[in-house]
This record gives structure tokens, sequence and C-alpha cells, in this order.
């Protein structure tokens, strides 16, 4: 019999026989795949570069700090990224409170808005209208708008956010919006019925607040008057609805009323040491003699009788002396 010593000898040089034809080598099967290269999934081939990180791919790790990708983004004075910025999403909902002290860093013209135009707006806090970075409250949140119809948009059109008082409208601004605010205006055009009427808003307003002088469209009715003359008689919006103070001069009348304010210096009567407006409060408001004289002649026969209306005889109110008896 054959020894097992023998048996397991025999075995070994079997095995041996095997392996050295290569009977056991493990042959991979071909693959399509393998052939080609896979493009990145940041839409870059490892083929396009030659080593280090694939330009537009995701980094294989992190480098440990944010600014070892993306620098300073923004300024030295913010180097806490994480203050601000979620790492996985740095992109999403930043609270403004944590940016309060840095904000002008990226934000100076806001900042210097705010220095040239001082207001309500200048005085509060960044994150009381931006409490999430980039996002702005509605003006009607703390401002009544002007009409139901105004929108967020229709606010900007006019008032710049960081400087609301100085307002700026665009050349297509309609006398509706200017209506919004300048009712009374609105309405005093409306009723006027005078070529001012007819003309838009911008016409005689330019710009927000410009007021323009009368005589740039009218002659004036005298060499030295000014604005506040002209606005003194003659409403801007409404100026053939005239309305005079109680201290008006007589030499305003007289611009226009020249005739009538010679013959009155001629008349040596107690109506030449008045104002004009004693007798006229209202323009072309014409007083009856009796308002102020009552019946002066009751008690010469009957002559009030004869002769009614005063100027059968007294035919120049403005020169009373100037007597003509006429039959009735």
């Amino acid at each position: 019999m054959i020894s097992m010593k023998s048996a397991l000898f025999g075995i070994g040089i079997v095995l041996l026989l095997i392996l050295g034809s290569g009977c056991l080598t493990y042959v991979e099967e071909p693959n399509a795949s393998t052939n080609q290269t896979a493009p990145d999934v940041w839409g870059v081939n490892d083929s396009d570069v030659s080593g280090g990180e694939p330009v537009g791919s995701m980094p294989s790790e992190c480098k440990g700090n944010c600014t070892g990708c993306h620098g300073l983004a923004h300024g030295t004075q913010l180097r806490n990224c994480t203050g601000c910025h979620d790492v996985h999403d740095p992109r999403g909902n930043i609270s403004s409170p944590r940016l309060e002290q840095f904000c002008s860093q990226c934000h100076p013209q806001q900042f210097e808005e705010f220095s040239d135009h001082p207001g309500g707006h200048a005085n509060l806090k960044c994150v009381y209208c931006h409490s999430v970075h980039r996002r702005s409250e509605a003006c009607t949140n703390c401002h009544p708008p002007h009409s139901i119809e105004s929108m967020y948009d229709d606010c900007l059109n006019c008032h710049p956010a960081h400087a609301p008082q100085e307002i700026e409208y665009p050349a297509t601004v309609s006398d509706e919006q200017c209506a919004d605010c300048h009712k009374g205006a609105s309405i005093a055009l409306a009723q006027g019925n005078t070529r001012h009427s007819s003309l838009k808003c911008t016409y005689c307003h330019t710009t927000h607040e410009q007021i323009p002088k009368c005589t740039d469209c009218h002659a004036p009715h005298a060499q030295n008057m000014t604005y506040d003359d002209c606005i003194g008689c003659h409403p801007a919006h409404n100026p053939v609805d005239m309305k005079f103070s109680s201290d008006i001069p007589r030499e305003d009348c007289a611009a226009c009323h020249k005739e009538i304010n010679s013959e009155l210096r001629g008349s040596n009567t107690k109506h030449n040491d008045l104002n004009c407006v004693y007798c006229h409060p209202e323009h072309r408001y014409l007083p009856t003699c009796e308002s102020c004289h009552g019946l002066p002649h009751k008690n010469v026969y009957d002559v009030h009788e004869d002769y009614p209306d005063c100027s059968q005889c007294h035919i120049a109110p403005h020169d009373v002396h100037n007597i003509v008896f006429t039959r009735r």
C-alpha cells in the first residue's frame, strides 16, 4: 500500500503543475465602461485636467477653512465666515442681526445716503428693515400707502429706500400718481378749468418740490414783481380764483387796474385814503354804496326816490365828486 506520506507528496506535485500552467489565473471580463472616461458629476472630465482637483468639481476633502477656497470674500474685517454662513448652505437665509456691525463693509453707498440725508430711516438699525440678509420689508408695513393699489415698486418709483425724502420720479409719472399725495392741488386744477389744467404736473415741476417762477411763462404786471407777489393774488393751480390778504397794498391792484388807480388818486376824496381791498375784499366784488354810506341824502326832499341808484348822480364810484344829474 502507498503510505500517507507518499500520497501527500504526489498531490503537492500535481498542484504545482496546475499553478505553473496558469489554469487558475483570474481574467477580468471586458467592460465597455472601463474603456471610457466617466464624466465628473460637476461636468468636468478627469482627462480635462492635469492633476489636482478638477476645475468645477467638489473638492475631494474640505481644506478646513472657507478662505482656503474663497479667500477673504468680504475683506479683512469679516474673517469669521461661519458667523453668518451655514457651511452646507452658504447662500441660505442669513440672519442680519449677526451682521449688524459689518453692514457698512459691503454696503457703503447705503450708509453714505443715510449720512447725506438724515431722517427717520437713518435713525434705524439695518435689521429693522432687513431681518434676513437680502430681504426687504414692504414699505406699507410701516407707512400707509398713498393708494390701496400702491405696491412696493410703486413706492420705489419716487422714494429711494435709504433717502425716501429725496423724491425722484420718472418722466413717465402720471398726474394721478402725483394726486395720491397732492390731492388739494389736483382738485384745484380740475376745478379751475384754466390753461394750467391742461398741463401735466411735470411740466411745471420737473423735479419734486421744484417750483418755477410764474414769470418764466407769464409777463409780470410790474417789473419788480416776485413769485410771492404773484401767488399773493393768484393760486398757482387755479390762478383765476383770485384771493388776497386784507393788507395787500394798493400798488399791487394798480398793476392791473391802472386807469382806476389814476382816477382815484386824482379824485381828492376819502376813497383815495383807502386800500382797494377795503371795498373789494374779493376779486370782482362790487359793494353797494349803501353798505357804507346808507342813505346820506334822505333829508334832502325825496332825492333817493327820484334817484334810487347812486350812480345816476355819482357816475364815477372812484371819483364820487364827479356828479352828473340825470333823469330816470
